[in-house]
């Protein structure tokens, strides 16, 4: 199945804790044919933080390149927040 008969029908994505009580974020991508929920450890939303949201490789062979960059700024806004806290 190429990238282009890949039709999302949905992408989401948040911040939220783990079992251990660890911020990771979780992305839920379906398509007609496949489902998958992905979280990113602490290490990789870091990594996501600083690499501007380039795409993770994890979800890679699901998500096309176009759909990332129309979400890059949610994402990157998403984990602003969290990264930079206000400082009191």
């Amino acid at each position: 199945m190429t990238m282009s008969s890949l039709k999302l029908t949905r992408f989401t994505y948040r911040l939220r804790q783990d079992s251990n009580g660890d911020q990771c974020a979780w992305f839920e991508i379906r398509s007609r044919s496949q489902r998958a929920k992905i979280g990113l450890l602490a290490a990789d939303t870091e990594e996501l933080w600083i690499t501007y949201a380039e795409m993770p490789h994890s979800i890679a062979h699901m998500v096309d390149d176009r759909t990332w960059e129309a979400h890059r700024k949610p994402i990157l806004e998403m984990l602003s927040a969290h990264y930079l806290k206000p400082s009191h």
